[in-house]
């Protein structure tokens, strides 16, 4: 199950980084136990917004991506008929 980005309670303040010279940045500690990040662990960066970027786990972004695949012949059922 994919979790709502809506519910606040699972929105929470992580910590403050800040990007080094090489284009680096430092994941904050409770970030990094919020997320159960391991040395090694591969991340996706998206860019959500104009100015907000969005880091998540590779494996859930590929749980993610195989979730919308199997939904989306009834996606794009829902947006062909509210087209008309």
């Amino acid at each position: 199950m994919i979790p709502d980005m809506r519910n606040t309670s699972q929105k929470k303040f992580l910590g403050i980084t800040t990007m080094g010279e090489k284009g680096q940045i430092v994941i904050p500690v409770e970030a990094r136990k919020t997320m159960n990040l391991a040395k090694g662990e591969k991340l996706i960066v998206l860019n959500a917004h104009e100015h907000t970027l969005v880091i998540m786990k590779a494996s859930r972004f590929e749980a993610m991506a195989s979730h919308f695949t199997k939904h989306l012949d009834s996606v794009r059922k829902l947006i062909k008929r509210n087209k008309k």
